[in-house]
Formats: structure tokens, C-alpha cells, sequence
């Protein structure tokens, strides 16, 4: 396995089509002098893509000395998410000559963020083998849907088919549909591989799945080709006109999605299954029935002509909505509505069932407290205590949540977990941010899930809300003023609705630099929030703010 780091820093800012190189004529081959099926690539893609209306993904196959690989292999591009491996494109190599091919792979908006690992796989077994280029161009625009979640469910390198002494052990999944979500649906990638078995199966084995939703099947997965023969890469070497399952040579492979109704699924847990059609591979060295030349005309795999009947199976379930919702099993968020009572809310959102969790509320970046002065009060009301559940607080901000006596988890769902209550301290009064850190959340038998944490408070004199009874007609970012300044300035903004917000500042390279406000929901109003200088060098900056699907930038001259 070939590792590259690359680290490609965005000096558009956003604010124009952006093209990111991920790879570059990189060999992929295998043989004594190296195994390099598999490339993995660090890429830095830009911050935040909310303001792409697309993103494609283009790949290209180059020969290199010696010619390309003069056979067909399946391929797959995946990017790590949440520690996982999420399939975002698959092609299979035309038969010795070079080709390209263009995905879209916009739904993959929210795991195309920041520094990402990249992988590139090609089942090549020879050298030469193929020089790769990968590249993604982010087109600017306003999405469709602001807000995309992914949910890996089934992803199998290698599914047998039809060997009875290998069951087939696809288990069902539980899901959940926010309460605002806007479209959803189920994506799978199926493609047959292996032959000389019954039927020629799996490569040219015309077979057609099932979905199943809630233990009915609701959709026929039929993924057969037949439309190899006017494949763009061709004319090739070898048999890529016949029809194939899932594939063909030379030619990317489409997924396919199935859509969810929404409107009678919004805040429902759901049950999803993949059933495969039944299948027998009699000419198979496992069946004591198989007789060569007899029965079959041959019973052992050979890795020629007669090779082990197999899927390649993946598939996700995206969300779009017009709020965030984290890809984590769980997202633990804390709100602030109510710090006037001193109140600390703990929101969950849990695509599957809690068993139990651990978390602590950090208070160390609050000014003008010390902190053995604060107590906390155990959880109450809120999700936890409609389950059943206890939660309790030391004093220092630790927070276990668990089923007392029933044991029951608290299902999936999104809204309010527990109350906290602090005591010793006006929240109201402090300047700085409380954070989650140090969460583990737990499944069934404590298998760990998944988790992803929400904004800080942001508690900030600084952030001065101005005429709150007037409600702006357009959110927009003002000229900071004094402009240029040494060291603090003031840089206002409107808001005319409810929005995640996000003010962050940039060098002239590109790079951020400061995280001038971090994301929070903010109420509609003029506001202006001051920022320090101080230990900045002088110079120009770039200052950003995000507000929902709203972008927009101003300079900024810092002098001393």
C-alpha cells in the first residue's frame, strides 16, 4: 500500500470555482518491486463547500512505460469519515487502453471538507498497471440542499454467492429520518464478480435483488448492463461488449438510488434490509455433488476461467435537509437557551439506539470565574428521564448518562437529553465559551458508536446585539472598522432569519488563521463582534462569515 501526503492550500477562499489535484499520474501496480494496488493520499479540500453547488469528481488512467493492463479490474475512490471508509465512486479498467471518466459526487458534500484521506484502489495484479489522476472541481453556486448527512450501511468487498457452506449474513439496519428532512434515499453500488460457475455467475449472471423497509419488500434492485457494447472507452482488447452485473469494462459504475417518502417517514426510526436472489453455485469445490466434466466442467476454482462467484456491494443513505445533521451515530450539541436561569441544555441527535455515555462540560475558557466555584446539578427532564434514565454531574463537569433499572437505550430521535443546572456562577455575566470534550457514547453490548460534537456557547461580552426590535431585510457583512487598525476592531453583520453562523479570518496564502466566532445558531439582528489583534503580525487578512447558505468576504489591514 503506496501512501502520499498532499497538502494543497486554497488561496480562492472559496469564493470561486476551486479545483483540487488529489492525485497525479500516480503509479498503481503490483508486483516484486512493490505492492501499490491501493494509494492513500492526505487532500485538503476547502473548509466548507457549503457554497458549491457541485462538486465532480474526474478520474483518468494513463499507460506507463511498458502499456496499460491488459485486463479489466474492478477499482473504487473512498474518502475516511468518522474513521470510516465511505465509497464515493467506482469504475472498472478498460482492457489495455487509456480512458477517464467524470462522477458527481455533490451528495458527498459534507465528508469533501477539510483534510480528508483519500484512497485508491485498482484490483491489478501486474506491472505495468496505470498511472492515475484524480481530480475534484468544486463549481460555484448555491445547492440545491443546504445541508447533506451520509449514513454508510452495507459496504462488502466480498459477499460469496451461492456456496451454502459460506452463509450469506447481510444483517438488518436501523436508521433514523430527521424531522426535517427535506429527501432521502437509499444509494447502493452492486456489481457481480467471478465465472464458470451455475449460470456463469456473478459476473454474467442476470440477477435482481430486493430492498426490503420495514421487513416488506419495497424495491427491486435490478443493476444488470446491458449496454457494454456502446461503451465510450471502447474499442477495447478482450470481451468488454457483453453484458455484465453492475459493470462494464472500461466504464464507470452507476449507482443506483432508491427514494424514501419522506413526508410519512420525518422523525421515524426505520428497518432496512438487502436480500439477495436465490442462488446455487453447484460447480463449486465445496458441493460434494459436483463432478468434473460430469456435473460441471470443473469443480476448482482456477483463477482463469473459473474463478469464486462474489459481490462487491456498497451503499449509504443520504439525507438532505435545511438544518445541519451530523453522519456520527451521535451528535451531542449544548444550548444555552435558558442561561438566564442559569441553565445548561444537552441536545441529542442518535441515528441509532444509546446504551450509555460519557462526556465532560468544559468550562476552562470562561473569564471571570474560578472554576472550583461552579456546581453543576444532576440532568433532569429532557429524552433521558422519558427512558428512564439517570444523569449525573460532578464537580467538574463530568456527565454519565446510563438506564438506572430498566436498561432500555433511548432511541433513535433528535431533541433535548437533560437539563443541567449551575450553581456559583451567572452565566450571563462571563465572557468565553463552554465546550463538550472527552465523549464516548456507547451501543449495544457497549460496542462503541460513533460521535461528533456541536458548536461551543459562546458567552462574549464582545458580541454586542444591536436594536434587537428592528429585523434586518438582508444578512450582510459590513466594512470593519477602524479599517486598517491596531489591535482591535469592530466588525458588524445583519441577519434577517435564523442561522448557523460562523466568522472566521484568512492570511493572504488562503489559510485560516482564526476562528473569529465559532459555528452557532444565531437569532435574526444586527450584530457587531470585536476582535483583538494583538498577537497577530501586521499585514492584510481576509475576514469570512457563513450564515447558512450565505457567504461573503471583506479585507481587513492590521498595522503596528
Amino acid at each position: 500500500m503506496k501512501i502520499i501526503k498532499v497538502l494543497l492550500f486554497i488561496v480562492c477562499l472559496s469564493y470561486s470555482d476551486t479545483t483540487i489535484v488529489a492525485l497525479s499520474a500516480v503509479h498503481q501496480s503490483f508486483s516484486n518491486l512493490g505492492n501499490n494496488r491501493t494509494v492513500i493520499a492526505t487532500i485538503q479540500f476547502p473548509e466548507s463547500n457549503s457554497n458549491f453547488s457541485e462538486i465532480i469528481m474526474n478520474v483518468n488512467l494513463e499507460c506507463p512505460d511498458g502499456g496499460c493492463d491488459p485486463w479489466d479490474r474492478k477499482a473504487k475512490i473512498s474518502v475516511m469519515h468518522l474513521e470510516k471508509w465511505h465509497e464515493i465512486g467506482r469504475y472498472v479498467t478498460p482492457y489495455g487502453v487509456e480512458c477517464g471518466w467524470s462522477f458527481d459526487v455533490s451528495d458527498y458534500r459534507s465528508i469533501l471538507e477539510g483534510e480528508v484521506a483519500l484512497s485508491s484502489y485498482i484490483d491489478t495484479w501486474v506491472r505495468p498497471g496505470w498511472l492515475v489522476t484524480i481530480e475534484f472541481h468544486f463549481i460555484l453556486g448555491t445547492p440545491v440542499y443546504e445541508y447533506t448527512a451520509v449514513r454508510n450501511l452495507w459496504n462488502y468487498d466480498n459477499i460469496v454467492y451461492g456456496d451454502e457452506t459460506i452463509p450469506i449474513n447481510i444483517p438488518s439496519i436501523t436508521e433514523y429520518i430527521p424531522m426535517d428532512a427535506e429527501e432521502a434515499y437509499l444509494r447502493m453500488i452492486t456489481t457481480g464478480h467471478g465465472q464458470g460457475n451455475t449460470d456463469n455467475a456473478a459476473e454474467f449472471s442476470y440477477r435482481v435483488h430486493e430492498i426490503h423497509l420495514g421487513g416488506e419488500m419495497e424495491f427491486l434492485h435490478d443493476f444488470w448492463r446491458n449496454d457494454c457494447e456502446s461503451n465510450p472507452c471502447s474499442p477495447q482488447n478482450g470481451t468488454w461488449q457483453y453484458d455484465r452485473a453492475g459493470f462494464c469494462p472500461g466504464d464507470k459504475v452507476n449507482h443506483d438510488d432508491f427514494s424514501l417518502e419522506v413526508n410519512s417517514l420525518r422523525g421515524e426510526t426505520i428497518q432496512l434490509d438487502y436480500v439477495l436472489e436465490d442462488y446455487i453455485n453447484y460447480c463449486s469445490p465445496n458441493n460434494p455433488s459436483c463432478v468434473n466434466g460430469t456435473t460441471c466442467a470443473q469443480c476448482n476454482y482456477n483463477n482463469n476461467g473459473h474463478t469464486e462467484p462474489f459481490y462487491l456491494i456498497s451503499s449509504q443513505l443520504i439525507i438532505h435537509a435545511n438544518s445541519y445533521h451530523s453522519n456520527a451515530d451521535t451528535y451531542f450539541r449544548l444550548i444555552d437557551e435558558d442561561s438566564l436561569d442559569n441553565i445548561i441544555q444537552l441536545h441529542l441527535e442518535n441515528y441509532v439506539p444509546l446504551y450509555g455515555f460519557q462526556l465532560k462540560i468544559d468550562l476552562s475558557e470562561l473569564e471571570g470565574v474560578e472554576i472550583s466555584e461552579i456546581e453543576f446539578q444532576n440532568g433532569v427532564g429532557g429524552r433521558a428521564e422519558e427512558h428512564g434514565w439517570t444523569i449525573g454531574v460532578n464537580d467538574s463537569g463530568l456527565v454519565i448518562g446510563f438506564a438506572q433499572e430498566t436498561g432500555d437505550s433511548i432511541p433513535a430521535g433528535e431533541g433535548v437529553l437533560t437539563s443541567l443546572a449551575v450553581d456559583g456562577i451567572e452565566l450571563g455575566s462571563l465572557n468565553g465559551q463552554i465546550t463538550i470534550s472527552d465523549l464516548y457514547a456507547s451501543g449495544y453490548f457497549g460496542s462503541e458508536l460513533s460521535t461528533e460534537i456541536g458548536p461551543s456557547i459562546l458567552i462574549n461580552p464582545s458580541l454586542e446585539l444591536h436594536g434587537s426590535d428592528y429585523l434586518p431585510n438582508n444578512t450582510e457583512l459590513y466594512p470593519a472598522y477602524p479599517n486598517p487598525f491596531n489591535p482591535v476592531v469592530k466588525i458588524p453583520f445583519d441577519l434577517n432569519r435564523e442561522s448557523m453562523v460562523e466568522l472566521s479570518l484568512f492570511n493572504l496564502q488562503g489559510k485560516r488563521v482564526k476562528e473569529l466566532m465559532p459555528a452557532q445558531m444565531m437569532n435574526p439582528g444586527k450584530y457587531v463582534i470585536n476582535w483583538d489583534g494583538s498577537s497577530f503580525p501586521s499585514g492584510m487578512y481576509f475576514y469570512t462569515i457563513r450564515a447558512g447558505k450565505f457567504f461573503q468576504t471583506e479585507k481587513l489591514i492590521l498595522l503596528k
